[in-house]
């Protein structure tokens, strides 16, 4: 019978009928499909993943001086296996519902305002994951979505956007120029602005991200610039000591002090979580058919997972903050698949990519790692940010926490903005989101303790 199907027929009776057990061992092919599109949606997240955690490691190795040539790879390494063990124990093999744990890549831009403001990536990285365990325990994430209106939001999303392609783009231009080759930096925007709009037009943008990968090493080929393959095959280092004490060369920097100056940003980073998420979720609702409500993913479970994964990275010495693994959830969605045999294809190729160094040296190069993040990333931002705003004092919510966000700081301009919203300073009609009592005084407290800590940040 099943010959008879045709392939997107045979993808939606896979998603129909996906329904893997919670908690207990899942044998492929046994409880859950593999079929050759979940290829994709792997590979696209194995690369995605690489790009984004370097952007993370670079981001905090110029703010804190780092000089240790082998810190982004090893960093990258030790990210990237740690995150792909997660995916194959968890979402290939004990509960199939959660997404991959990922990267907060909006939050990348934000590094060099956190070195400023005294932040210390382990606590902050601690915090941000049990600060999520609490919230994804009492299954908050619906009521921090609520408190954020539309104003906040696409203020939000846009000022990471905007931030993320500003520092992205000086990234790229500092290479071109080092190269000699500064038209370069052109022909590699055109290349991939043309690429964007043709993946677009045909519903492909889901390819965004390996293609952006193979304009960037061909351009960049034709002038005679490639990656320098340097890395050699080895095991990540796991030892945090060795990590905090010298590689970062930071210490363990876990004080009251420390603790404090990190707050502000981990409510930030926690806030962007479900905002993400929803992204995906919508592109998974969206293409799978109705019937297929066990193949969307589970917010809760996916970020209690994250929340978890976030703790034990940190700890070990990495530098980056997840959230659901983007680039191989939107993937996924479009193409029509459920979590599990990708997941564990895509942790499969996680691992063999972090145990084999070359293709982390590869996802480092300058032209692949900025135009991943500025078309696979910061512009899809700013297209959600801008049809998010679609009303006059939507767009002057959207404002307030733009211009806080740049001239001050992304955390002032965010609590800005919701504090503006929620107690309707600026009055948006088109806006029929009631917030009760409860969720003001929410708004209050979230208010109060940002700016407060900000403000003991400053002082201590």
């Amino acid at each position: 019978m099943g010959k008879d199907l045709t392939r997107q027929e045979l993808l939606n009776r896979d998603l129909i009928s996906y329904s893997p057990k919670r908690w207990r061992i899942n044998i492929p092919f046994k409880d859950y499909n593999l079929r050759v599109e979940d290829i994709v949606p792997a590979l696209s997240g194995a690369i995605g993943k690489v790009a984004l955690v370097a952007a993370f490691a670079v981001a905090w190795a110029e703010g804190f001086g780092i000089n240790d040539p082998s810190f982004v790879v090893e960093n990258v390494r030790l990210e990237i296996v740690i995150a792909s063990i997660f995916t194959i124990i968890f979402c290939a093999f004990f509960n199939p519902y959660a997404g991959p744990p990922g990267t907060l890549a909006p939050l990348i831009p934000v590094v060099p305002v956190m070195v400023a403001s005294g932040v210390h990536p382990l606590p902050f990285s601690i915090l941000v994951g049990l600060v999520g365990l609490v919230i994804s325990a009492f299954k908050y994430f619906s009521q921090i979505i609520k408190i954020n209106g539309p104003g906040t939001k696409g203020g939000i999303i846009l000022l990471f956007g905007i931030l993320g392609i500003s520092s992205s783009l000086d990234n790229l231009k500092s290479w071109t120029y080092s190269n000699g080759a500064p038209e370069l930096l052109l022909i590699l925007l055109f290349a991939c602005l043309i690429l964007y709009i043709l993946l677009s037009k045909f519903q492909l943008r889901w390819l965004i991200i390996p293609a952006c990968a193979l304009v960037a090493l061909f351009v960049s080929g034709l002038y005679g610039l490639y990656p320098v393959l340097r890395t050699s095959m080895a095991f990540p280092i796991m030892n945090p000591n060795i990590w905090w004490n010298e590689k970062w060369g930071i210490g363990w920097g876990i004080n009251l002090g420390n603790i404090i100056k990190a707050l502000p940003f981990a409510m930030l980073a926690i806030v962007m979580w479900p905002l993400d998420a929803l992204a995906v979720k919508t592109i998974q609702e969206t293409n799978y058919p109705e019937e297929a409500k066990k193949a969307v993913f589970d917010m809760n479970s996916t970020y209690t997972l994250v929340s978890i994964r976030n703790i034990i990275g940190a700890i070990l010495g990495g530098g980056q903050i997840a959230a659901v693994w983007r680039s191989f959830m939107i993937p996924l969605g479009v193409v029509k698949r459920p979590i599990g045999g990708s997941a564990l294809i895509l942790g499969i190729i996680g691992v063999v990519f972090g145990i084999l160094g070359v293709p982390i040296d590869i996802a480092v190069f300058p032209p692949l790692l900025w135009l991943v993040l500025i078309f696979g990333v910061f512009i899809p931002l700013l297209e959600i940010g801008l049809n998010t705003v679609k009303s006059i004092p939507t767009a002057q919510i959207a404002s307030v926490c733009l211009i806080t966000g740049i001239a001050l700081n992304p955390v002032l301009g965010w609590v800005a903005s919701i504090f503006v919203e929620n107690f309707k300073i600026i009055e948006d009609p088109e806006n029929d989101m009631e917030l009760s009592r409860r969720d003001k005084v929410i708004t209050i407290i979230i208010v109060s303790v940002t700016i407060i800590s900000y403000f003991l940040a400053n002082v201590l």
